[in-house]
């Protein structure tokens, strides 16, 4: 039904979910005996929710009680105990005006998490733990100081922990608000594996509750870890010096040189020699007159110097 343009849910179809969620959550180990509460809106000022003791798993019409937002009873031909926690359903739909249902649950691992002092971070390993966002942690006392803290907490978050006493959650739907519980159950027990060890007896997993859950043996207690010696730095090792290269037999040639090798020693330069002066050029020797080859030469050498003689 639609009123002032706001859509709720019918007294009938209030009374159907609740009775069903119930069943579903309790199936699912998320409420425990007669402890939790549920309630949906069916109105700007009136809720349905469960009674105070009322066992989830068989839960009908007659465990429910409709309440205005003062929590006085209506349509009641008898007076209902009312759950200890209606302050809070009632202060929530005071502040947030767009919350149609709330759920007050005991997931184990949650509740774990909330007697250990944890909170739920933001974190992203699943989309419905995205979108579960931050649960702060409440500390425990009387349900008017609670309401009073969650009332700053229901515009901004989907939820609280509540320690020594499960968790809230709050939504636009009571499939929404159902939702966040299995998310944040499924958060507490994916962080609380981080260290999780299996019962001796049966494997069943018992790292985030007190026991085993499966077969009734008391919790393991986690291994001690032994400590990992620290790897100490690598303490460099000097290089032996490589050996002098050998001297080239060749004047003026060195040997190869590898990397790391001490540069060879080079002779010194000598001073080049000043260049020994050339010797005066000699002056040409006269040709010595030419040898008579023999006697006859001689004699005719001889006749022709007299005839010559003659004739001057």
């Amino acid at each position: 039904m639609v009123i002032q343009g706001v859509t709720y849910l019918s007294d009938f179809e209030a009374k159907k979910t609740i009775i069903e969620m119930a069943r579903r959550l309790e199936a699912k180990g998320f409420l425990v005996a007669g402890d939790g509460s549920l309630s949906v809106r069916v109105g700007p000022a009136a809720v349905w929710v469960t009674i105070a003791g009322a066992d989830k798993a068989a839960l009908t019409q007659d465990m429910l009680v409709r309440v205005d937002l003062n929590g006085k009873a209506m349509l009641s031909a008898k007076p209902k105990p009312l759950p200890e926690d209606l302050p809070v359903h009632l202060k929530i739909y005071q502040e947030n005006e767009n919350v149609q249902c709330v759920m007050h649950t005991y997931p184990a691992c949650a509740a774990v998490m909330g007697m250990q002092g944890q909170s739920v971070q933001p974190a992203a390993f699943s989309p419905a733990v995205r979108a579960l966002g931050r649960i702060q942690l409440l500390p425990a006392q009387n349900p008017e100081a609670l309401a009073q803290a969650v009332s700053l907490l229901c515009r901004t978050d989907k939820g609280v922990l509540l320690e020594n006493d499960g968790c809230m959650t709050w939504g636009k739907t009571p499939a929404d608000a159902s939702h966040l519980v299995e998310a944040l159950d499924y958060y507490a027990a994916v962080t609380a594996k981080l260290g999780c060890f299996k019962c001796p007896n049966c494997g069943h997993c018992t790292g985030h509750c007190s026991g085993c859950g499966k077969c009734g043996s008391a919790a393991a207690a986690p291994a001690p870890v032994m400590a990992q010696p620290i790897p100490q730095p690598m303490t460099p090792q000097p290089v032996p010096a490589a050996p002098a290269p050998a001297v080239s037999a060749l004047p003026g040639v060195t040997g190869l040189i590898q990397p790391g090798m001490a540069l060879p020693t080079l002779p010194k330069a000598q001073p080049a020699a000043a260049p020994t002066p050339a010797p005066a050029a000699q002056p040409a020797a006269a040709p010595a007159a030419a040898k008579p080859a023999n006697a006859r030469d001689a004699a005719m050498a001889e006749v022709i110097r007299r005839t010559l003689k003659s004739f001057q």
